[in-house]
Formats: structure tokens, C-alpha cells, sequence
């Protein structure tokens, strides 16, 4: 007689290899999937993940004026790393500071043999009022004549300022019509792509920003010089 077991194992091993087939076609699947989402994901390097930003979201459309009079809009970030602070000139202590130290940051990547003709560094006046063009052309280039100094009016402030979270707010004004202005102190980093790519908190310390910035520039060129590989590799 034969055995029951003898004569189950045929089907066995037919259900098993059907299985393993599928679950090998469903892994297959997975992996391919992961393998293109890890191409199409912005991945941090440890090393800069205290400045850059995990998901880079672009800089939409507004419409400012720069020192000049001229309409300044997201067309002058394309092509360009942009560092820009917010602040008023007005302002007894941290932009001061902060100017001075982008300042020092500019003249040390000069010193590195950086190329500068793709870096610029834009100071956004959150105060119209007082911060008319004139003014801003009188106070921004005395930090670094390659500054550009940038205001607008309340409508146009807020569509640039809140697509960085940079709040402010206008105090009350004592007996002799001065006032402060509360603001966010950090600088941040537009990339040539004209998206929001990295942001400097307090302390600003001009060689820890300078380091952090080239090596910020080289993980960038790096992860675009990887890109136009695998679409190449797609391609072929």
C-alpha cells in the first residue's frame, strides 16, 4: 500500500514552489520599489543634518522690492545659494551681529578660493515702515557691498516670510515713536534649484557657518551628479 504522506508530497512541492514564486516576485517588488524611492528621497548625511532640511520644498511665487527700487522676486534665487536673514535696521543687537558675521563668512570663502559668483546673502527688512529702499541701500552694503537689502509691504512680507516660518511682530511704539520688532534670528539657505535647502541657527560663528556651507555645496553636487547617473543608467 502507499504511503498517504508519499503521495501527498507531489502536490506539496507544487503548492511551495507556486508560493515561494509569488512571495519571490512580491519581495522582488518591494526591493525595486525601496531601490527607487532611496533614488527619489532627499537623504541627510549625519554630518549635516543640524543645518540641512530632510524635505526641500520650493520657494514660491512674491513680489518684493530690493535697495535699487527694482521688483525682486523668486526668479533672483535661480542658480544661486542664497543666504537670507530677517531683520530691520533698526534693530540694536542681533542683526547687526548676524550682517557682520555673513560678512566674515564671505570673506573666508574668498579665502577657500570658493567660487562666489553663484553665493549672494539677502537681508529682508521686516520693517517698511521705516525700512524704505533708501535706507536699506544705506545700511545693507556697509556689511559687504555684494548684500542685497530687500523690503515690501505687509502683503508681500507675509508670502515671502512664512514659507521659512521667520514670524515677526511690531511692538508698541514708546514717546518718541521708536519701537522694536520681534523676529526669527536664524539664516537660511536657498539652493540654485530655488528651494528652502538648510537653515543656520543662533550662535551664528562665521567658521562653523563657512565649514558647514562648503560641505553643504559638496553633499549637494555630489547627490545631482548621482542623479544624472541613474537617470542615465534608466536610460540605457
Amino acid at each position: 500500500m502507499e504511503d498517504s504522506n508519499t503521495r501527498s508530497k507531489p502536490g506539496y512541492n507544487k503548492t511551495a514552489i507556486i508560493s515561494l514564486t509569488i512571495a519571490g516576485l512580491f519581495v522582488g517588488a518591494l526591493i525595486s520599489f525601496g531601490l527607487l524611492r532611496e533614488e527619489e528621497e532627499h537623504i541627510v548625511p549625519e554630518y549635516l543634518v543640524e543645518y540641512v532640511l530632510w524635505d526641500p520644498q520650493p520657494i514660491e511665487p512674491f513680489s518684493l522690492v530690493d535697495f535699487n527700487g527694482r521688483e525682486y522676486g523668486v526668479d533672483q534665487f535661480e542658480g544661486k545659494w542664497t543666504f537670507i536673514f530677517f531683520g530691520y535696521t533698526s534693530c540694536p543687537d542681533v542683526c547687526l551681529v548676524t550682517l557682520a558675521n555673513l560678512a566674515s563668512v564671505f570673506r573666508q570663502l574668498e579665502a577657500t578660493a570658493f567660487t562666489m559668483a553663484n553665493v549672494q546673502a539677502i537681508f529682508v527688512s521686516v520693517d517698511p515702515q521705516r525700512d524704505t529702499p533708501a535706507v536699506l541701500k544705506r545700511y545693507v552694503p556697509e556689511f559687504d557691498a555684494r548684500f542685497m537689502g530687500v523690503t515690501g509691504d505687509e502683503s508681500g512680507l507675509e508670502t515671502f516670510t512664512r514659507q521659512f516660518g521667520a514670524l515677526y511682530f511690531l511692538g508698541e511704539e514708546d514717546n518718541h515713536g521708536s519701537y522694536l520688532v520681534t523676529h526669527n534670528s536664524s539664516v537660511f539657505l536657498v539652493d540654485p534649484k530655488v528651494r528652502q535647502y538648510a537653515r543656520f541657527a543662533v550662535p551664528h560663528i562665521p567658521g562653523k557657518i563657512t565649514e558647514a556651507f562648503i560641505r553643504i555645496v559638496q553633499h549637494y553636487n555630489a547627490a545631482e551628479e548621482a542623479k544624472k547617473f541613474t537617470w542615465f543608467k534608466k536610460g540605457q
